[in-house]
């Protein structure tokens, strides 16, 4: 184990920021403690240390290693890191995780979020946007590799021992804790982990593969684009539970925030009825390449699906400030896991690279013929439409 000593200060190039210095552990079952040994040995940058559950035999609980994740801050640490055993991280990262601090120092920063979550379709609009940074819309906190202020990070075990029970997850206690605190909650387009998906030992393997949203193999140091948040009052989602278009929207009186509606209602409500959705589809599918190839692994009730999650996305990266931008350095690969993450129960894991590559021109069509109709609804009322869906 190394000593708790913060790593070495950092300034970021060129600027005055204060220094960085970063303190890093890696939490572990002891059962998957040669993966975090192994992690440590990979990144000695880092000077990480291990941290294991202090109850081994005790019921599942990521909650309980967290907690001493978190009181685990090197004495003069400014951030605290905290890595799960299965993060995979990406090249140079010490320097980008520290420019990264660099651009938000007050902020959490999640540098995973898998493809299938609410806020993977965050930082997809993102990436058409050319933004460099997305907002966490999700009902936790992307917590595989997260940042935080010292201060904060030592703060969560007097909300942990206040607000949470035994069987509570430490992605849904932080996102309180944060929450609490008023911190902003965000996560980097370019993400600098991918998740490895061993066997879960808390029973996340019915989830199926969970993997980067967008983890790009290669991506500039410092964060390029607009700096500021993307503001997204509703959210398109492919419910991977029940294989359904929703999305989520914004919505004071709900318990987290947010009230779930069919994706269609979303639609029809900004005047786009079902009807045309689905002819735009059916163009779509005669253009598509291997069309009877997809067919033969993808039933067409999912396809709608993908297409009308696909679809609302793109009306939603309209509303949130102009035409999506196809060519935006991040787009591809962002738009690239949606249909992966979409089917990652549905198909199997051998066949979900292959499948999202084929599928990868449906949904950037869907996009595109998204945003066109949410410009025409917009011509038709006569009437431009604000930031945020």
């Amino acid at each position: 184990m190394n000593s708790p000593a913060a790593a070495p200060e950092h300034h970021a190039p060129g600027t005055d920021t204060p220094e960085i210095r970063l303190s890093t552990v890696v939490m572990a079952h002891p059962r998957r403690a040669d993966a975090a040994r192994a992690l440590c040995a990979r990144h000695p940058e880092l000077d990480a240390r291990l941290i294991t559950d202090p109850d081994p035999d005790g019921p599942p609980s990521a909650l309980r290693t967290a907690r001493l994740a978190w009181q685990s801050v090197a004495p003069g640490a400014t951030h605290h890191l905290v890595l799960q055993d299965d993060a995979i991280l990406a090249p140079d990262f010490a320097a980008r995780v520290r420019d990264l601090i660099a651009a938000r120092p007050a902020a959490s920063l999640s540098l995973f979020t898998e493809w299938g979550s609410r806020t993977a379709n965050a930082v997809r609009v993102a990436a058409l946007r050319g933004h460099a940074w997305a907002p966490v819309v999700d009902d936790y906190l992307p917590s595989v590799a997260l940042v935080l202020p010292a201060e904060l990070a030592l703060g969560f075990e007097e909300y942990a021992t206040a607000k949470t029970a035994q069987e509570d997850t430490d992605d849904v206690a932080l996102l309180g804790h944060l929450a609490a605190a008023g911190t902003e909650t965000v996560v980097p387009v370019a993400g600098l982990v991918d998740h490895a998906n061993p066997a879960s030992l808390v029973g996340n393997d019915v989830m199926g593969p969970r993997s980067a949203a967008c983890f790009p193999a290669t991506a500039p140091a410092l964060p390029q684009g607009p700096q500021e948040l993307v503001r997204l009052d509703t959210v398109p989602y492919f419910c991977w539970w029940e294989q359904l278009a929703v999305a989520y929207v914004r919505d004071a009186s709900a318990p987290d925030g947010w009230r779930r509606v069919p994706a269609e209602d979303a639609l029809l409500e900004r005047g786009i009825p079902r009807a045309r959705v689905v002819e735009a589809l059916r163009e779509a599918l005669d253009r598509l390449p291997h069309r009877g190839f997809v067919h033969d692994r993808v039933s067409d009730v999912l396809l709608t699906e993908i297409w009308t999650t696909a679809y609302a996305l793109g009306v939603v990266t309209h509303e949130s400030g102009g035409a999506p931008d196809f060519a935006a350095p991040l787009a591809p690969a962002a738009l690239a896991t949606l249909a992966p993450g979409a089917l990652r129960r549905v198909v199997p894991a051998g066949w979900l690279a292959g499948v999202g590559e084929l599928l990868a021109p449906l949904v950037a069509d869907g996009v595109a013929r998204g945003a066109e109709a949410s410009a025409g609804t917009d011509a038709n009322t006569g009437s431009g439409t604000e930031a945020g869906a």
